[in-house]
């Protein structure tokens, strides 16, 4: 065996130097950002000292032993936890920083604490861990002047950025949003190294030298310029638009910062957020513009948008698109699904295209291959659209990670919607909002113009039956009529009894709810649109999964009692572009004995508040703003009482939350006391793994389900595949294919022997076809069985 020790081998036998490899990792981690750069570049420098042990050397050079057998990522910590500190809080801070951030490189961030107060990450870090063989720790400590890197030097230094940190952290936050954002670092620390780590090893085997790559908004800029150009045709609702996107061209002048931009319904927020984003970019030197999307019923006609407008073809890769139903076509070749799984890792194209799913799993989660893009969401414009349909018992999570992404890593955050909520008035005042934060001032000429229905609500309350009656009358008045429910069991009855009302066939009846995989519910979406466009007399049926940014219009819309702000989001689905000259009506009825809302406690109160708000204000206009703030102000303060808003974890118990455990874990903090009679006294106590594996935007009580629809056989049967790459790639496509159940009816379903496993290795279980219906999706007995008997 040589002096020089060794990283790797690649396929075709070459070796990459250790030195090299450290030395590459810490230059591309210290250069993907501007800022924090010396930390970057300390802990990829130092991130894979074990290897310079004898045993990976024979490992590495002679095949001695197996693959992943020689522990490598703590040595390097343990360098850095004997550096002095002299009791500096920053190079503390720093310390305790680096050890976690390298000693995990290679699988999930730790439990700095746990929340048994059992296990502290520092004592893995002790010198009875260090002298541990396996480890090799004063045979490599040694050996590692032979690397000729300078890390005492470079600690020191890196000191000060965690200073120029907690100065930016302190300039907004404090008590535990402080911690929340110092573990935030951590996380985005850890980000740099994961993807300096991983792709200077990829640049290795594949022989390429990484290179920067840093966009010229320029391009992009005079397409989208020249596309909004083409708007010629003249209408009020136009002329609005228009004033709308010129007022957010006005608006890209603003520094970095968190921004509204609250638009009317059919306002052309879509284009109008973007000319801001490109424009703000350019003037600011932002790096990505990353437009994070509520639900996947509206991602493809988005990223349709975008390429039409960005001039972006098919293929090319400015822009990514990441969500569960994006699809790569089944004739590419490897390298190019390669690049995409890399490319959705990473997020470092010009322009991705998500959703709050993909966004939320990624910052809170303490795995490294999700945690990778994180860096790339700095110094980035990040745009929330819909904003208003972010889960309630997210808001303060949500608040700390787009402060910290901010006012900590310089980018510019927008939240776009129609009906803005009030998340920056929780308790925690987490949410640090500019002084004018409104981005535009929508005037009341458009606010006016903008106005295209009449909201008129009943206090009576209907069974589901009359709703149906009158959902039937008010579609024979229009010509259409789109009804909107709050449960999927409402939704199949008011089908079935329209259905019996429908004897002469006027009109095509559409189904849509969360029953139907995503593939169907966008089919679904699809044909009722052309259906609208050809004149053809239709009646939608739709839980709301239609009403969040779904371009489609109706001359009519029924609902039922809802939250104020389902209502307004119901009501851009009527005559959403102006095509009727006067006010379309959006008819809004209680349904009585909707005990379903017991499990649904959002849509309850939202829904319990809007009859107190018609209650107290009856001559007031629904739509107005006053009504839409007054609206929100009370549904949050309900759902700001005790820990709702910290997502709270009830499987943990003692009220803990994943906002605490990613903060000051106050509950790891007192078992530790109380186990130990003595204090934590670590800078940092989050548990990082516990949190990651508890957090779920979608409910994680339910259970999922491949149905057979579309492609689905086909991609069920490459499950069975002999290629592990064609077996992930068909779970990939199976995911439009797939339906979320309750419990109940999962075991309902179970029960009948309906449901049967088809891959161990992916858990993945299909539906028997006589249990999907092309009406309503999954049904909880066979088809062939009359409705009445389905729906008992």
């Amino acid at each position: 065996m040589g002096e020089t020790l060794m990283a790797r081998r690649n396929a075709d036998g070459a070796l990459q130097t250790l030195r090299d490899h450290l030395l590459e990792t810490g230059l591309l981690a210290e250069r993907f950002e501007h800022q924090y750069g010396d930390t970057a570049r300390l802990i990829g420098e130092i991130h894979d000292r074990g290897k310079a042990s004898q045993r990976f050397q024979r490992y590495l050079l002679l095949g001695e032993g197996k693959r992943g057998e020689v522990p490598h990522a703590k040595q390097g910590a343990f360098e850095i936890s004997e550096l002095q500190t002299n009791g500096d809080c920053f190079a503390v801070l720093t310390q305790d920083m680096i050890e976690a951030v390298v000693s995990s490189h290679h699988g999930d961030l730790p439990d700095y604490l746990d929340v048994q107060g059992e296990h502290a990450f520092s004592d893995e870090m002790s010198v009875a861990c260090k002298e541990d063989p396996k480890y090799s720790w004063r045979e490599i400590r040694e050996r590692l002047p032979e690397l000729r890197i300078p890390v005492e030097g470079d600690f020191r230094r890196s000191q000060q950025d965690s200073q120029r940190l907690v100065e930016s952290v302190d300039g907004y936050a404090s008590g535990a949003s402080f911690d929340f954002a110092l573990g935030l670092y951590v996380k985005y620390m850890y980000s740099r190294l994961v993807d300096a780590d991983r792709f200077d090893a990829m640049s290795f085997e594949k022989g390429i030298k990484p290179c920067d790559r840093r966009v010229s908004w320029d391009e992009f800029i005079a397409h989208l310029e020249e596309y909004i150009k083409g708007f010629t045709s003249r209408s009020p609702i136009n002329d609005m638009r228009a004033r709308i996107s010129e007022e957010c061209l006005k608006a890209s002048v603003r520094p970095t910062g968190i921004y509204k931009l609250s638009v009317p319904t059919g306002g052309g927020k879509t284009l109008a957020s973007l000319r801001f984003a490109l424009h703000h970019a350019k003037r600011t030197g932002k790096q990505h513009i990353i437009y994070v999307i509520p639900y996947l019923t509206i991602t493809e006609q988005t990223v349709a948008t975008f390429r039409e407008a960005l001039g972006i073809s098919e293929g090319d890769d400015s822009l990514l698109e990441h969500y569960s139903s994006v699809s790569i076509d089944d004739d590419a070749d490897d390298e190019r699904r390669e690049n995409h799984r890399l490319a959705a890792e990473r997020w470092a194209n010009p322009f991705i295209v998500t959703t709050m799913v993909q966004f939320l799993e990624s910052v809170m989660a303490s795995h490294g291959t999700k945690l990778r893009k994180f860096h790339n969401m700095a110094n980035s414009v990040i745009i929330f659209d819909e904003v208003q349909s972010l889960p309630l018992n997210m808001v303060n999570l949500f608040n700390e990670v787009i402060s910290f992404l901010s006012h900590a890593l310089g980018s510019t955050i927008v939240l776009c919607t129609a009906t803005q909520p009030l998340i920056d008035t929780t308790k925690r005042q987490n949410l640090v909002l500019g002084e004018d934060s409104d981005l535009i001032k929508v005037s009341r000429e458009d606010i006016a113009q903008s106005k295209r229905t009449e909201i008129i609500i009943s206090r009576d309350e209907k069974s589901v039956e009359q709703f149906a009656d009158d959902v039937y009358e008010k579609a024979q008045e229009q010509g259409n009529c789109l009804a909107i429910v709050n449960l999927k069991s409402e939704a199949r009855s008011v089908f079935q009894r329209l259905q019996q009302l429908n004897t002469d066939k006027k009109f095509e009846l559409i189904h849509l709810s969360t029953s139907m995989c995503g593939a169907h519910r966008k089919n679904q979406i699809e044909h009722t649109r052309q259906l609208l466009n050809s004149g053809t007399p239709v009646i939608c049926v739709s839980t709301q999964v239609i009403e969040a940014g779904v371009d489609i219009s109706f001359k009519c819309v029924v609902r039922a009692m809802a939250g104020l702000d389902s209502i307004l989001q119901a009501a851009g689905r009527c005559n959403r572009s102006g095509e009727s000259p006067t006010l379309q009506p959006v008819y809004v009825f209680p349904i009585r004995d909707e005990r379903g809302l017991d499990h649904l406690p959002d849509i309850k109160d939202g829904k319990r508040i809007t009859q107190e708000l018609v209650h107290d204000y009856p001559t007031r206009d629904v739509q107005s703003e006053f009504m839409m703030h007054e609206f929100y102000k009370r549904y949050f303060a309900k759902k700001d009482q005790g820990s709702y808003m910290d997502y709270v974890l009830p499987d943990v118990g003692g009220g803990t939350t994943v906002y605490d455990l990613l903060s000051t874990n106050e509950a790891g903090r007192g078992a530790f006391r109380n186990r130990t009679g003595t204090e934590y006294g670590r800078v940092f106590a989050q548990a990082f793994r516990t949190a990651g594996s508890k957090f779920k935007v979608i409910d994680q009580q339910t259970k999922n389900v491949v149905v057979e629809y579309g492609q689905a056989s086909y991609y069920v049967v490459q499950l069975q595949d002999d290629d592990f790459k064609v077996r992930l790639d068909a779970l990939r496509h199976l995911q439009e294919y797939t339906v979320s159940l309750f419990p109940y009816e999962y075991d309902k379903l179970i029960s009948q022997e309906a449901v049967n496993q088809v891959s161990e290795d992916f858990d993945v279980f299909l539906l028997n076809s006589d249990f999907y219906s092309a009406d309503y999706g999954v049904v909880l007995e066979p088809q062939g069985l009359p409705f009445e008997f389905l729906c008992s």
